[in-house]
Formats: structure tokens, sequence, C-alpha cells
């Protein structure tokens, strides 16, 4: 059988050996650009971290603030609402036959 192209001197056989370095020299050099990838993707994780960490903190330091006025709050509310209840109770009538009113 014979393997030769239409092309003078090239022969199937070596057009082959040749993908099949080209094949071989692409394998070698995959390793080293999955770990370039590897590193880079562990760079972006760590400083996205170090980025979070200050808004995290300043997060949870805030949200005891927010806790600690919501509980302030509540107890300024009760205390009202206990030495008026009349009052409050007109009060919350008369806000809710408003917001009746504005929503008809």
């Amino acid at each position: 059988m014979n393997t030769t192209n239409t092309y003078p001197g090239n022969t199937t056989s070596t057009f082959a050996d040749r993908a099949h370095q080209a094949v071989d020299k692409a394998a070698e050099q995959v390793p080293p650009v999955v770990e370039r990838a590897s590193t880079a993707a562990h760079q972006t994780i760590d400083k996205v971290a170090n980025a979070a960490a200050p808004a995290a903190q300043w997060a949870t330091e805030n949200g005891r603030q927010l806790a600690t006025k919501s509980n302030e709050l509540a107890e300024m509310w009760s205390g009202y609402i206990r030495a008026r209840p009349l009052a409050t109770l007109a009060g919350a009538i008369t806000i809710g036959y408003l917001a009746g009113r504005m929503l008809r």
C-alpha cells in the first residue's frame, strides 16, 4: 500500500509522526498551564478573602450595635405603652383608619 500524498516527498506516516509529536509537545505543556491557573485561582481567592474580612468584621460590630439600639427602643416603647395604654390604643386606631383611607 502506498502511503504517499499528492505532494512530492510527503508521506502520510511523516504527517502522522509530526502530528503525534505536536500532541506530545502540547501534552507536556498542559501541566504547567494548569498549575499556573490553579495558583492564580488560589491567589484570587486569598485576595477576596482578605478584602472581605474587614467588611465582615464591620458588619458584625454594627449588627451588635443595631441589636442594642433595637432593644433600647423596645424598652422605651414598652414603658410608654404601659404608662399610657388608652392614648396608645387611640393612636393605633387613628393610624390604622388613616392608612386604610389612603390605600383605597
